[in-house]
């Protein structure tokens, strides 16, 4: 019986099913080196320096939970939407992210990365038959392992391809293993309270009952074999009712869809400014087709569609296999930040087709026996392992990653989050970047509020396009921009710290510097920070130089 729930093949015009008790290969030498190389290569490529500035907003709440023993209800860390519900779907990892980090700092959140990465690559090993040949799996994850790492990061979404890669295998145990089954309710009450894309469980399980449906409304010669009714029915109203299981009820469930329309509905602007939302073909058009997460995405994508093919020709297509395929590389296609996702899917869909088209073909009296690509695929393994070592790997990228614990140098702008924080600066700022508005909310929210953050579930869109216009007119030396920032010099006490970023941003820090009623009062190579005139001569903070 293999992955997802049985396996077919056609001899002589008619299907037999394979028995479980099928004799297997006897494994080749190298396979067990194979099989521990990838999530040792997973490992590796999850061990790169911090640089995710969403991470810094996560691990603030997550002490502010601990600190008050109940999470939040409406937003903290900003001016703009500071009566708007919060619904924190993320909270139980926000409390496990900053326990780790009071334990192990930054280089902790990056071993749980890699850990993650890892741990996905050891679970895909679980929902195959014993004794199952090596080279499938390796040849999958090759692409997978790039789609994976190159979108796994420190934050929430860790836990999802997490959990989505358990419910696959699960599921596709459950014939065999039934009672497995059980863990499913549990594993929905923790993904509810870690990330928005809980409501992937509830979908692979009306997926999985779609296709069951079909084959007893169209019986197939052979049908995919299946846990029991009575079993999967409970399982699958515990799962559905555990999604309930959180601080918000409804609210966390309702949340999912709301995003999906904002974001669908402003794709415009999003697209436009948020690079984990452009498109695949976005990025094409951008950078062409030599980007190796790119091409790791159409690589797994025919390497999935020429394993439906094999299982056309030797074994049974699966319509849920198929569906999970479909709705993964279109996901991932609409906005690269699905791209880990599909990588997760098309490593376990791929995998499962493999086994079945080799299991037929070994079923079959004429098969003959043919060595394993094992040593093959294993080079390419340490291939890629010393391209990540090297540098290598991310400079094909465009990166500037490599490979190591810590934080990502000269990346977050610590010094100038550390100054904005102190008491006598004021309690509302505006950071340029938005990523730095999440680096100084570590460092001194909620006492500091920012004008926006990246947290597109709090802030509107309509903010966003005032925050967006800020710094366009200020770049622009236009006088639209204090407008746009709702800068009223007649509250003086409402007067935000303007916090810009070195590069790309400077000129606006250079225009603001020659206006009389802003003074720079902090400058390093990676930021400046400005305040009002009258503010700053109010709280005695002098003025240094822009250079």
């Amino acid at each position: 019986m293999a992955g997802a729930g049985g396996c077919y093949c056609r001899r002589r015009g008619t299907a037999a099913a394979i028995s479980t008790t099928t004799a297997t290969p006897r494994p080749g030498p190298w396979r067990g080196i194979l099989l521990g190389s990838l999530p040792a290569l997973a490992l590796l490529l999850g061990c790169t320096p911090l640089s995710q500035y969403d991470v810094w907003w996560h691990l603030r709440t997550g002490q502010i939970i601990r600190e008050m023993g109940a999470v939040p209800r409406l937003d903290l860390f900003t001016y703009t939407s500071s009566t708007r519900p919060w619904i924190d779907v993320y909270w139980l990892y926000q409390v496990a992210l900053a326990w780790l980090y009071q334990l192990g700092g930054v280089s902790a959140l990056v071993l749980l990365k890699a850990a993650a990465d890892a741990g996905i690559v050891g679970l895909s090993m679980l929902g195959r038959q014993a004794g199952a040949r090596a080279w499938p799996l390796a040849l999958a994850w090759l692409p997978g392992l790039l789609m994976v790492s190159g979108s796994l990061s420190e934050r929430p979404e860790a836990v999802s391809l997490v959990l989505l890669a358990a419910y696959m295998v699960l599921l596709a145990r459950a014939p065999r293993a039934p009672r497995s089954l059980w863990l499913l309710p549990a594993l929905q009450v923790l993904w509810v309270n870690c990330h928005g894309f809980f409501v992937l469980g509830p979908l692979l399980l009306l997926a999985y009952s779609g296709e069951w449906l079909v084959e007893r409304l169209w019986p197939p010669a052979l049908p995919a074999a299946r846990p029991p009714v009575r079993t999967f029915a409970a399982v699958a109203g515990l799962t559905l009712l555990a999604c309930l299981a959180n601080p918000y009820g409804l609210h966390a469930v309702s949340l999912p869809l709301e995003q999906l329309h904002k974001v669908g509905s402003g794709a415009g602007i999003y697209r436009e400014t948020i690079a984990e939302l452009k498109s695949t073909g976005d990025l094409i058009a951008q950078s062409g087709l030599s980007n190796p997460y790119l091409l790791a995405y159409f690589l797994s994508v025919l390497l999935g569609v020429g394993s439906f093919i094999l299982c056309a020709r030797r074994a049974r297509l699966r319509l849920y296999r198929a569906g999970l395929f479909v709705a993964g590389a279109v996901l991932a296609w609409q906005a690269t930040r699905n791209s880990g996702l599909f990588g997760v899917i098309a490593v376990l869909v791929t995998t499962w087709n493999l086994d079945d088209a080799l299991a037929a073909r070994e079923s079959s009296a004429r098969a003959r026996r043919r060595p394993d690509p094992d040593a093959v695929l294993l080079a390419a393994v340490g291939a890629l392992a010393l391209a990540t070592v090297s540098g290598g790997l991310y400079a094909w990228a465009g990166e500037g990653r490599r490979v190591g614990l810590g934080e990502r140098p000269r990346w977050f702008d610590h010094d100038a989050c550390a100054f904005l924080a102190r008491p006598d600066l004021p309690a509302r700022m505006v950071a340029y970047n938005i990523g730095q508005a999440a680096v100084c909310i570590a460092h001194g929210a909620p006492a500091h509020k920012q004008f926006m953050d990246l947290r597109l579930e709090v802030n509107t869109q309509e903010t966003y396009e005032r925050y967006l216009a800020g710094i366009r007119l200020l770049r622009r030396n236009d006088r639209g921009w204090e407008q746009a920032l709702g800068i009223d010099y007649d509250r003086p006490e409402e007067l935000p710290a303007i916090l810009i970023e070195r590069g790309p941003l400077g000129r606006a820090a250079e225009i603001l510097s020659h206006d009389p009623r802003w003074r720079l009062v902090f400058a390093d190579d990676q930021a400046t920070v400005f305040v009002a005139t009258r503010f700053a001569e109010q709280h005695g903070l002098r003025a240094v130089s822009l250079r």
